[in-house]
C-alpha cells in the first residue's frame, strides 16, 4: 500500500464569533468544529444549511427581511455552543475509559479476570451519553430568537432540556413533534413544503392571520387537523411552523394583533 496523502489532525472545539454579516454568511464547519465524539459535526451544520437556506430565499424573494438572516446566526450559534459542550463532555468520558487500561488488562490469569470486572464497571457508571443524547439531538429550541413568538399562557413553563432526554413540545422555537395520523399520513407529510404552516386544530377563524401573510407576500398553507392524539401533543389549537419545522407561535386563540405576528416570523422587527 502507498500513501499518496497524510495529514495531521488537530482535535477542536472552536465556535466563531459571528456567523457573518451583510452579504456574507457562513455554516458548517467554517462557524463551528467539534471533536467526534456525539456526532455533532456534519448535524450541527446540517442544522445551519437549513436555517441559513430559507432565511435566505425568504430575503431574495421579498418577503423576508436580513432580520431573518441575524435571526440565524443568533439561533445556530446558540446551538453550536451547545454541542461543543456536549462533544467536550463526550471526550472526557472517552479519555476516562482509555485511563482505565491497566497492564494486567489481557492476562489470562485470575487477577486478570479481576481487572476486567472492575473496569467493566467504572466504563457503566460513566454511562452511554454520547449516544444516548437525546435532549442534544432532538431537544435544542430557538425560544431566544428575534423572529420567534415569545409564549404568553398564564402559569406556562418551558420544558427542562436536560443533555439526556427529549420531550416532545410545540414550545415556540421548537421542532415540532413527529406525529402519525389516525388516517396513517405523517402530520409532517401536510407541511408547506417551503413556507410557513398553520395547523388548526380546532374550528377557529384564522382569516385575519392568513389576510396579514398574504399582504406581506409570506407563503402560508392552513392545515386543518382533527386527530386527538396530535392535538395533546401539538399543546394547543394554533400551531405556527416555519419552513424549517420550528414552531415561530402557538395559542389557543387567533392573535390579537395578526400583524405583529406575521412581521415578528418574517424578521421585520428585529
Amino acid at each position: 500500500m502507498d500513501v499518496l496523502v497524510a495529514n495531521a489532525w488537530t482535535p477542536r472545539l472552536t465556535v466563531a464569533d459571528s456567523f457573518g454579516r451583510g452579504r456574507v454568511w457562513l455554516a458548517g464547519d467554517a462557524v463551528h468544529q467539534v471533536t467526534p465524539t456525539g456526532g455533532y459535526g456534519m448535524n450541527t451544520g446540517v442544522g445551519d444549511a437549513i436555517g441559513l437556506g430559507w432565511a435566505l430565499a425568504a430575503v431574495l424573494q421579498g418577503w423576508g427581511t436580513p432580520g431573518l438572516l441575524r435571526a440565524y446566526a443568533h439561533e445556530r450559534r446558540a446551538v453550536a455552543l451547545r454541542n461543543r459542550k456536549a462533544a467536550a463532555r463526550h471526550s472526557l468520558v472517552r479519555a476516562a475509559i482509555m485511563a482505565t487500561n491497566r497492564a494486567d488488562l489481557h492476562s489470562e490469569r485470575w487477577h486478570g479476570a479481576r481487572t476486567r470486572q472492575r473496569i467493566g464497571r467504572e466504563i457503566s457508571d460513566l454511562g452511554n451519553l454520547e449516544n444516548e443524547a437525546l435532549g442534544i439531538e432532538l431537544g435544542y429550541r430557538y425560544d431566544t430568537s428575534p423572529t420567534i413568538c415569545p409564549e404568553t399562557a398564564p402559569g406556562a413553563r418551558a420544558p427542562r432540556q436536560p443533555m439526556d432526554e427529549y420531550t416532545p413540545s410545540t414550545w415556540p422555537g421548537a421542532r415540532p413533534p413527529s406525529v402519525l395520523l389516525e388516517d396513517g399520513r405523517a402530520l409532517f407529510d401536510l407541511f408547506h413544503p417551503t413556507g410557513f404552516s398553520l395547523l388548526r386544530f380546532a374550528d377557529l377563524d384564522v382569516t385575519a392571520l392568513t389576510d396579514a401573510a398574504a399582504e406581506r407576500g409570506v407563503p402560508l398553507r392552513v392545515v386543518d387537523v382533527r386527530d386527538a392524539h396530535a392535538r395533546a401533543l401539538y399543546e394547543r389549537d394554533l400551531v405556527l411552523v416555519r419552513p424549517d419545522q420550528h414552531v415561530a407561535w402557538r395559542g389557543d386563540a387567533p392573535p390579537a394583533d395578526p400583524s405583529h405576528v406575521i412581521d415578528r416570523v418574517r424578521g421585520a422587527q428585529n
